[in-house]
């Protein structure tokens, strides 16, 4: 199986993701994984002390006010779709797994496209904007009870 997961930024995000790729190795080694973040997060440091591949792209949080530089990185991220659709060409998932972030915006802009199975896990008490605003057009919601 080929697993793509999409977590940036924070722990919060990447130990959960984490800990899924570990799962699916753990209960079918031959899997293959990667991770696709940003070049400023944590994921530098910990996804590939854990083994896995990473695949950056340009992706930005989204504030609620009104910018120059806020707009900048919303065209950035929604720019950043088609090189996830070429690490998508390149890596053939058969599922892509999210654990929310602004990471989650073009990856799943490009997976629900591209028809590509795909896995939202929420693991805060609250879901985020990313969550909310995939969680209808997922195959599944995973959600911490």
């Amino acid at each position: 199986m080929k697993v793509i997961i999409s977590a940036a930024g924070t722990g919060g995000h990447i130990n959960p993701g984490l800990a899924i790729a570990n799962k699916i190795k753990e209960k079918s080694p031959a899997s293959e994984i990667i991770f696709i973040g940003t070049n400023r997060g944590l994921e530098n440091d910990l996804v590939p002390r854990n083994g896995y591949a990473l695949r950056n792209i340009e992706a930005y949080g989204f504030k609620k006010e009104i910018s120059i530089s806020n707009f900048r990185n919303i065209i950035k991220t929604f720019s950043s779709k088609k090189e996830v659709k070429r690490i998508f060409e390149e890596f053939k998932p058969d599922v892509v797994i999210g654990t929310g972030g602004y990471i989650c915006v073009p990856v799943f802009s490009m997976a629900t496209k591209m028809k590509i199975p795909t896995v939202l896990h929420e693991s805060n008490s609250y879901p985020g904007r990313s969550v909310k605003l995939f969680a209808k057009k997922v195959d599944r919601v995973l959600v911490r009870i």
